[in-house]
């Protein structure tokens, strides 16, 4: 069978531990770690602060946990990998069961968080743009079935058909035996497929929801010229191009890094050094984004840490500030809009 062949080929390879593997190495998990930090930050900010359990983070919440598990996987990659090169931990490496643990987690969790990447810009396109605001709180359980039974359907198969193994590529790990058949198809099931489609859903519903923003913003500053409405749309329209911008330079990479090594057999320690910090940073990323650069989350945080309280007039200036300019582009609407529960 191809596990035991799998297991015989592994117990009988060596590997010497180069620079560029090293290199490699701790890029990943200095990357995974600060992802980890960052999921697990977003993660018990919502839980903390009651006032901030919008929609909206509550997907954010959803997308930074798979991110985190991510990196988490990444991290075991790399832990893998010394395992066989190193004599300490070769048991490890020889049973193949660890190998193929990791790669099914990150297979599982990579593609959990692209469907919610795109759960989140179907949600910000049906609030803003069909003016259905409740949308997303309305379908979460539909949400619930395509985001985690999907992913784990995949892994499961992938997982009981044998295929993982040691992609033979430089500073690598587990993922699809190169001697599989058919080895492009189940690489692109298991995640290229879903990282590709990720790409081009994202950056066409992101767009479409910064130029109806942009549009409407025009015409409601023409008659209205609020410094503070303007500054709110402003920075609402920035965050939602961060979004697409963010999640395709840090992927990208990985996708690059696989194109050309399964169409041209090239294989640059400079793409792999980049791959190793992009794929395992997403969760840092949202942290930055949806966290640091947040006004209110940013004051709410730190009003915990230093005991003291909240300016809420602060935070509800700008909270009217964005509901101002998000509710004239959408006048039938009552409820807080996905702009203000996301970005701000």
């Amino acid at each position: 069978m191809l596990l035991q062949r799998n297991q015989k080929v592994m117990s009988n390879t060596t590997f010497q531990f180069t620079t560029r593997d090293e290199i490699y190495a701790i890029l990943t998990v200095c990357s995974s770690s600060l992802s980890i930090f960052g999921g697990v930050g977003i993660i018990i900010i919502y839980v903390y602060f009651k006032d901030l359990r919008t929609c909206g983070r509550k997907l954010l919440v959803y997308l930074s946990l798979m991110d985190a598990l991510t990196a988490f996987g990444n991290i075991l990659g790399v832990v893998w990998l010394l395992c066989r090169a190193g004599t300490t931990c070769r048991s490890v490496y020889e049973s193949m069961e660890f190998c193929r643990l990791h790669a099914s987690l990150t297979i599982f969790s990579s593609i959990s968080s692209f469907l919610w990447m795109v759960i989140i810009g179907v949600s910000l396109l049906k609030s803003i743009i069909w003016n259905m605001p409740s949308f997303a709180r309305r379908y979460m359980k539909v949400f619930y079935i395509i985001a985690w039974p999907v992913p784990g359907l995949v892994a499961v198969v992938t997982l009981s058909l044998g295929v993982i193994g040691y992609d033979k590529n430089i500073a690598s790990w587990c993922w699809i035996d190169p001697d599989t058949p058919a080895i492009l198809f189940w690489q692109f099931f298991t995640g290229k497929a879903w990282e590709m489609s990720t790409y081009l859903l994202t950056i066409v519903m992101y767009s479409v929801v910064r130029g109806f923003l942009f549009k409407h913003a025009n015409k409601s500053l023409a008659v209205s010229k609020k410094k503070s409405r303007k500054a709110a749309l402003q920075e609402a329209n920035l965050k939602l191009t961060f979004v697409p911008v963010v999640f395709i330079v840090l992927r990208v990479w990985g996708t690059l890094r696989f194109l050309l090594g399964s169409l041209a057999h090239y294989d640059a320690p400079w793409i792999s050094y980049l791959q190793g910090v992009g794929d395992s940073s997403q969760g840092f990323a949202n942290f930055i984004l949806y966290c640091a650069l947040t006004d209110k989350v940013r004051e709410r945080v730190f009003a915990a840490i230093f005991l003291r309280k909240p300016n809420h007039h602060s935070t509800g200036d700008n909270s009217r500030r964005l509901r101002a300019s998000t509710v004239e582009t959408q006048p039938s609407s009552h409820e807080v809009t996905w702009t203000e529960e996301v970005v701000n």
